[in-house]
């Protein structure tokens, strides 16, 4: 294709898109419905797994460790539990801050009596460690109980179970949701390309008739598709944003109660872009790829035959 040739065509799928705006306003509208479906759902899942990454930081494996166990040993330990790996946080507990911890946590008198009959302090000194990966929490708490001057775990399995089938559950939900609007998206594009082009099967019979190709019938199809899909990227992403912040508002006084902060769509919003766009103009190029091939196979279809 020579360089005037792909102007002409291009030039041809900008006209086609205002020729047939109406059709065009409808392609548009569908796909950026999708995307806002799409984007609005994305968002949720994003909030739901911050929130879930909230909750694993809380759940904690505690390390108590053995009395007679020296300075010297607790810091070779916190090395040893840092190179296990799958280890994000671990944080020394000395008895005596968390005796003190506990002590302010009894009623004034009860602190007293217990502070009164002795002077040793009941509990050891731990380890409290944040693990990295739940999905390997179980390994990674059999790797401490193989540490020496170890005396207790505490570690609460089902919690952990429980996060990671929630994780998992919801990434699952996340793919079909994304998949089934994409493929909507492609059936409501290609049907509106497939209107367009009944609308114009004489210009393309003609075209076809004084021997021009599959690619130069096409051309312009494919540049509308590409058009309308990045229209659509970029208006559903202002829709997205708006209905994110709208949402934001009107539960912003649940989320401060529950002390718990949304995501900042500005994080996500070019990234968003980009992913709403490339659906766009994959729906768009695919969609009028997909309905041109039914009119372009043979020579004397029903194109040629009007």
């Amino acid at each position: 294709m020579t360089g005037s040739s792909f102007k002409y065509l291009t030039k041809e799928g900008f006209r086609n898109v205002w020729t047939n705006r109406m059709m065009s306003l409808a392609s548009i509208a569908v796909l950026m419905s999708c995307l806002v479906l799409i984007g609005s759902a994305a968002m949720m899942f994003v909030n739901i797994d911050s929130l879930l990454s909230k909750i694993e930081e809380e759940n904690v494996v505690m390390v108590y460790v053995e009395d007679e166990t020296t300075d010297a040993e607790l810091a070779d330990m916190e090395s040893q539990i840092n190179a296990l790996g799958n280890i994000s946080k671990v944080e020394f507990v000395s008895k005596v801050d968390a005796w003190a911890e506990q002590l302010d946590t009894m009623e004034e008198a009860q602190a007293e009596f217990f502070t009164q009959i002795s002077s040793d302090i009941p509990l050891p000194d731990a380890y409290k460690v944040t693990v990295e990966n739940l999905d390997s929490f179980d390994k990674t708490v059999e790797d401490l109980k193989g540490l020496d001057h170890i005396d207790t775990i505490r570690e609460n399995k089902d919690l952990a179970q429980k996060l990671v089938a929630i994780r998992h559950g919801i990434s699952i939900i996340a793919i079909v949701i994304v998949a089934v609007l994409f493929v909507i998206s492609l059936f409501i594009i290609s049907n509106t390309i497939r209107l367009t082009v009944y609308s114009r099967r004489l210009e393309i019979s003609i075209m076809k008739s004084v021997g021009a190709t599959n690619s130069f019938v096409r051309f312009p199809f494919v540049i509308e598709g590409i058009i309308l899909g990045v229209l659509s990227g970029a208006v559903g992403l202002g829709f997205v944003w708006g209905l994110y912040e709208l949402a934001v508002t009107q539960f912003n006084g649940l989320l401060r109660e529950l002390n718990l902060t949304a995501i900042p769509f500005t994080e996500y919003a070019l990234p968003m872009l980009g992913v709403f766009v490339l659906i766009g103009v994959v729906c768009g190029v695919g969609g009028s790829l997909v309905t041109m091939r039914k009119y372009l196979n043979k020579e004397g279809s029903e194109i040629s035959g009007v």
